[in-house]
């Protein structure tokens, strides 16, 4: 199975043939071989004529009744939202970019749905909820919203080019026991740096959060634990913190 393979869009209640035509194109040219439809129209020349040489994944989409059944058919689901930074405590989770979501799905295994929702209000509160993680698409912030076939179309790029021409793509990612180690090197640099605790706190769950979006691989590891331990070591009145060296293979 190809990186783009383990990816399966599920559109959910789509209103328009065109557009599910259009999004079966796109998942042609970026190599997806699966589709699955929640509740869609019935498809017919519209759909087919939209999809060029997609064609085939028209003919074999998995029609489903419900967001649940569709969640049968992969592993793990990303959600899409339109929602701005203005508007993000409206939702259960903070969306990641699309290069974030690539690299997320480096750290699991199995295939991957890929959540579009409707036309006019995007997937429900309660589908959200079902979702892994959730994924948007930077846009103006006068008119966020993407059409559905062009969201699919810049998600599906992403995740091509990230499995083909992103650096470091095939270094191993930090071990959970690494990115502990790191994570315990970022709270004592703000101790011997006299950060406030109520700010340590606060700033200990960021850190933690913006590392399991990233995924930082072995390189980036190494890279910030040696940043960390040089800027601790410049505290002359404190103790620095001895370094625990770990395997690279």
């Amino acid at each position: 199975m190809t990186p783009t393979e383990r990816f399966v869009p599920i559109l959910v209640e789509p209103k328009y043939e065109g557009n599910i035509g259009a999004v079966a194109r796109s998942s042609k040219n970026f190599g997806v071989g699966k589709l699955v439809i929640v509740n869609g129209p019935s498809l017919g020349e519209e759909a087919l004529k939209y999809s060029m040489h997609g064609y085939d994944l028209i003919e074999n989409a998995i029609f489903v009744k419900s967001f649940e059944e569709a969640l049968e058919e992969v592993d793990h689901c990303v959600g899409t939202s339109g929602v701005s930074d203005s508007a993000e405590k409206a939702y259960l989770r903070n969306p990641m970019g699309p290069e974030s979501m690539v690299r997320w799905s480096r750290t699991v295994k199995g295939k991957i749905g890929l959540a579009m929702g409707r036309e006019d209000f995007g997937l429900s509160r309660e589908e959200m909820e079902l979702c892994d993680v959730m994924v948007t698409i930077p846009a103006n912030p006068e008119y966020p919203v993407l059409n559905l076939s062009h969201a699919a179309a810049v998600l599906l790029y992403e995740i091509w080019k990230g499995s083909s021409s992103l650096p470091n793509r095939n270094a191993r990612l930090a071990s959970r026991e690494e990115r502990d180690l790191l994570m315990d090197h970022y709270e004592r640099l703000m101790v011997v740096s006299d950060v406030p605790e109520h700010k340590r706190i606060i700033s200990s769950v960021h850190f933690k959060r913006m590392m399991a979006r990233a995924a930082p691989n072995v390189r980036e590891f190494y890279s910030l634990m040696g940043t960390f331990s040089r800027a601790m070591d410049y505290k002359r009145d404190r103790s620095p913190y001895q370094f625990v060296e770990t395997s690279q293979e």
